[in-house]
């Protein structure tokens, strides 16, 4: 692979990993959650602050056997070197990084361990400094080496350990056997359950949408297809909404709950193949955004459209003002945090600061109310709380509570940046 030493920034952090520590039915390319054993060791250095990944070869397992291990993506990246075992010290000596990071190769690490050693790394932290034995991960900063030939042949006969690790920094699980890669992969997978996620989503949601994730992750099916699929169902339910009509709005309600499902898969995805990209972050934050302000629309309209629908006292045209308000409270919204968001490089909305969430002493009684709304009513539960409408034949009256609550946070928002400015 072409080495990019002179693109290299003055400070680098390198992992190495040697796969000649692996048994031999732990092959470097056996598969766990749709990467090989040393394409997720490669991907997670990566994603986690890490330079340059070193891949040591041997005569057990030569270069071109572990290229041909790494995914065509990893290859293409320049960052990725496999290199003979003689030859990674003067490889060293030339990158002259900053930190050097060994990992072992037989064990699946939860991503944030490696930051966190990236980051202890960086500081200057060495050996047993890094805090972080019981996982097997040692560093050695540049200011303390003396002899990149000595000190690799230390990290290399450092003496392994046969337990997982748990710590306060995360975990770790050891492969000793082929048995222990769906250990691995069960630990994977139940990372993607986010402390923030709502009582529908964590006891309905994310678990179908896991199992959706088991079945595709080691298809190529990738986490922005799974974006172009939710927003493909949230314009069917807007379309289905706006006929109207008992089986319509049916047919709406359900799609709805099915895109809300799916939703979770790209993030799933994301996480357990370190595919992390801004595009997208935007891909599923607008798709999920939009797929929110046309079923709004298509409902008002929906329930215009029917009359059996309709509010008798202020007349058919109330549905239409209701989602139309739903609408235009969303869209403001929309346009005050994507604008934060472009300003900062990201795309993901659980990225936005939300002022009602900072902790006070004595919050307003808006924030309280705020705080109290967010968390009581999140995205998942309004789903799902649709569909129970839809089956019940009521789902336009959503509007009701949609309408000026969409309008009160974004006015909340709008203020939140006015005050933020000055």
């Amino acid at each position: 692979m072409p080495r990019r030493r002179a693109e290299l920034p003055v400070m680098t952090t390198i992992a190495i990993t040697d796969p000649g520590i692996l048994p031999d039915d732990l092959p470097p390319d056996l598969e766990i959650a749709g990467l090989s054993l040393i394409d997720r060791i490669a991907r997670m250095c990566l994603v986690s602050g890490v330079s340059t990944v070193v891949i040591v070869s041997d005569a057990r397992w030569s270069a071109s056997f572990l290229s041909d291990a790494l995914s065509s993506a990893t290859r293409r990246r320049g960052e990725v070197h496999i290199v003979d075992s003689e030859q990674v010290s003067e490889l060293l000596r030339d990158l002259k990084p900053g930190c050097v990071l060994a990992l072992p190769a037989d064990r699946v690490f939860q991503r944030a361990v490696v930051q966190r050693a990236v980051e202890r790394c960086k500081a200057g932290r060495s050996g047993e400094q890094l805090g972080l034995a019981e996982h097997q991960l040692y560093g050695i900063a540049s200011s303390s080496v003396r002899d990149w030939k000595s000190d690799w042949s230390a990290l290399r006969g450092a003496t392994p350990s046969s337990s997982d690790a748990r710590t306060t920094e995360g975990w770790s699980l050891r492969l000793s056997s082929p048995a222990d890669i769906a250990r691995a992969e069960d630990a994977l997978f139940n990372d993607c359950r986010k402390p923030q996620d709502g009582v529908v989503s964590r006891y309905l949601n994310r678990h179908l949408s896991l199992s959706m994730s088991r079945a595709l992750v080691a298809t190529p099916i990738g986490p922005n297809h799974i974006s172009v699929v939710t927003f493909s169902l949230g314009i069917a339910a807007a379309l289905a909404a706006g006929v109207g009509g008992y089986a319509a709005f049916l047919v709406a309600g359900i799609l709805y709950q099915l895109n809300s499902v799916i939703d979770g898969v790209d993030g799933e995805l994301a996480r357990v193949r370190y595919e992390f990209s801004v595009l997208g972050e935007w891909l599923d934050t607008v798709s999920d955004d939009l797929s929110d302000l046309l079923l709004y629309i298509g409902l008002g309209v929906g329930a215009w459209r029917t009359l059996d629908f309709g509010l008798a006292t202020p007349g058919p045209d109330i549905w239409l003002y209701l989602g139309l308000a739903a609408g235009a409270g969303k869209l403001a919204s929309m346009i005050v945090y994507y604008r934060w968001l472009i300003a900062r490089g990201r795309g993901d909305l659980l990225a936005f600061e939300w002022s009602f969430k900072a902790e006070e002493a004595s919050p307003s009684p808006l924030k309280r109310a705020l705080a109290l709304l967010h968390y009581a009513f999140r995205k998942d539960f309004i789903v799902f709380v649709a569909m129970l409408m839809a089956i019940g034949g009521v789902l336009p009256y959503l509007l009701v509570v949609l309408a000026p609550g969409n309008v009160i946070v974004a006015i909340s928002v709008v203020l939140q940046q006015l005050r933020g400015q000055r």
